[in-house]
């Protein structure tokens, strides 16, 4: 008797032993995970940006990088607005990473850059946008002719005003690339200073006309610039042959209106970073949604239009 119980007693220890051996060995391996470096996180889902934009593009950008913040909450973006030229100048000097303007660098503006940082640069286009032509909704016209323009503009005693937002901005390079207008040296360009007060000024001189970018006015849901509307008016554009165009999307997509251009993104950045994340953003499909919604003309998406034919039956 004494012998079973022994025999039992010994079987139970041995088991004891075991379980608690097995215990101890799982609690080392959870003790070594727990001390294994953690998982790096991608580089794209954290920190601070900010964006540097030509004024005419800030509506579009701010609207991404808000859309970007929801979806990585611990991603700041702060939207800084600098006129084209120089902002492509500060950009080409390294000191800029993000940055929003309507064209790319030349090939020896990327050497530069080159030389200064050693990093390729990498430019996408995301929108289709426009510089427009406003004025007062007391101005009884409702187009302007590429002719007119060329002829007054940069003139000494024009029969028509002219006003841009900022002189070196992106409507400014735009309307004289298109143009292929030189400024003569010496000569005043009008400008307000921002396109806010482009719109007031025209709003009390019927006669002038103001240059500003699409975007400033684009988003009709905005109640700002539904007040806006209620006093400035988008003028159509004759062009050379005489045929009107307005800067709808249709006319963007496909290169009718003649001062359209492509919004760029130019990225100046080591490894995959927010400013690639939110360039890849804005060129995805809820990105473009976005550039929609602005009332712009996406890059990468277009409207399709099917149409059934069926046939009826026998």
């Amino acid at each position: 008797m004494i012998k079973k119980i022994s025999l039992l007693a010994f079987a139970t220890f041995v088991a004891f032993s075991s379980v608690n051996c097995k215990d101890k060995e799982a609690k080392t391996e959870l003790e070594k995970q727990a001390n294994k470096t953690p998982v790096k996180r991608a580089l794209h889902e954290y920190g601070n940006l900010t964006i540097t934009v030509d004024p005419s593009f800030k509506n579009l950008a701010k609207s991404l990088a808000e859309m970007y913040m929801v979806d990585y909450p611990d991603v700041k973006i702060d939207i800084k607005e600098e006129i084209e030229e120089k902002a492509i100048k500060d950009f080409y000097e390294g000191k800029i990473p993000l940055l929003f303007v309507g064209k790319p660098l030349t090939k020896a503006q990327q050497q530069h850059l080159f030389e200064k940082t050693k990093i390729n640069y990498v430019s996408s286009v995301i929108a289709l946008d426009a510089a427009i032509f406003i004025t007062s909704v007391d101005n009884p016209i409702d187009s302007i002719s590429q002719k007119e323009i060329k002829e007054n503009l940069y003139q000494a005693n024009p029969k028509t005003t002219f006003v841009f937002d900022h002189p070196n901005s992106a409507n400014f390079n735009t309307i004289n690339e298109k143009l292929k207008l030189t400024v003569p040296k010496g000569t005043n360009v009008t400008a307000m200073g921002d396109a806010d007060k482009v719109i007031d000024f025209v709003k009390k001189d019927p006669k002038a006309i103001g240059i500003i970018g699409l975007n400033v006015l684009s988003d009709k849901g905005n109640p700002k610039i539904i007040e806006y509307l209620k006093h400035v008016k988008i003028l159509s554009i004759v062009d050379d042959k005489g045929k009107i165009f307005e800067p709808s999307n249709y006319n963007l997509r496909y290169g009718y209106y003649p001062f359209y251009r492509q919004i760029y993104v130019l990225k100046n950045e080591v490894g995959f970073g927010i400013g690639a994340g939110y360039s890849r953003f804005a060129g995805s499909q809820r990105g473009q949604k976005i550039v929609t919604r602005e009332n712009l003309q996406p890059y990468f998406i277009f409207k399709r239009d099917v149409q059934l034919n069926i046939a009826p039956l026998q």
